[in-house]
């Protein structure tokens, strides 16, 4: 099995795929790398789940390019395919979801109308539109001295920017580890 495998390789190039993908790659790590810096979280977490999701719809596309790697496997792949899978969960994990932060369906665009944040300090749920029209409101009021300085759209803005932080790091890591495969 393993010598039809060494064969396999020799003719199946699946490297090809991720060379294909590389500038895609490049992009989205730009992207990400540009939220994760933002001074304006509400309006980058929009741009971050557009993003993310068109590489969730994606998965089926990625699949098939794990499913290359693993077809010629026989132990020089393996990293490149945990990298790959975990692309996948992360992108999954901060994609689509119908009751999660990024409401959309497959393939529609990501708006500030349909990214759903707080329930957060007894915050209720609401879009993102309607949290950047409550950048002037009232301070304080939180029962927290270290929180008396910050406003609603303030606290939001801070969940906005810890996820997208948490989520882009090891997204980053990972591009940066598929963009060196093909240089």
């Amino acid at each position: 099995m393993q010598l039809k495998k060494r064969v396999k390789a020799f003719f199946v190039r699946p490297k090809r795929r991720i060379a294909a993908l590389v500038p895609e790659f490049r992009s989205l790590r730009e992207d990400l790398e540009r939220a994760t810096k933002t001074q304006n979280p509400l309006h980058e977490i929009v741009r971050f789940f557009d993003a993310v999701s068109r590489w969730h719809d994606r998965e089926a596309e990625i699949s098939g390019v794990i499913q290359g790697f693993v077809d010629v496997n026989y132990g020089q792949h393996d990293r490149t395919i945990r990298e790959l899978h975990a692309f996948m969960v992360h992108c999954v994990r901060a994609g689509r979801d119908a009751y999660g932060w990024n409401r959309t369906k497959w393939g529609q665009q990501v708006t500030s109308d349909v990214v759903f944040l707080g329930n957060i300090y007894g915050l209720f749920t609401h879009p993102v539109s309607f949290w950047q029209t409550q950048r002037c409101g009232k301070k304080g009021g939180w029962g927290f001295p270290e929180m008396e300085h910050l406003n609603a759209y303030d606290v939001v803005s801070e969940q906005a920017r810890k996820f997208m932080v948490a989520n882009a790091r090891s997204v980053i890591i990972i591009l940066l580890y598929l963009e060196t495969l093909v240089a």
